[in-house]
């Protein structure tokens, strides 16, 4: 659930890193190639998403 509180680019990285890791299981060398193939801002997308917290967001705009 917090996932889809996340902006459209992050999960669009979360989807591409995860169909790439079925063609590559690791993150080799070609696993970056391929993310870069794909998803060529992959690495900003990445460090929004891991920037960004899962918890304790409020959705309501109420404070506490």
């Amino acid at each position: 659930m917090e996932l889809a509180k996340k902006p459209p680019g992050c999960l669009e990285h979360i989807v591409v890193h995860g169909m790439i890791r079925l063609l590559e299981s690791n993150h080799s060398e070609r696993f970056t190639a391929l993310m870069d193939g794909y998803l060529p801002d992959w690495r900003a997308r990445r460090n929004d998403l891991n920037a960004a917290p899962l918890r304790d967001e409020d959705w309501t705009g109420h404070a506490g």
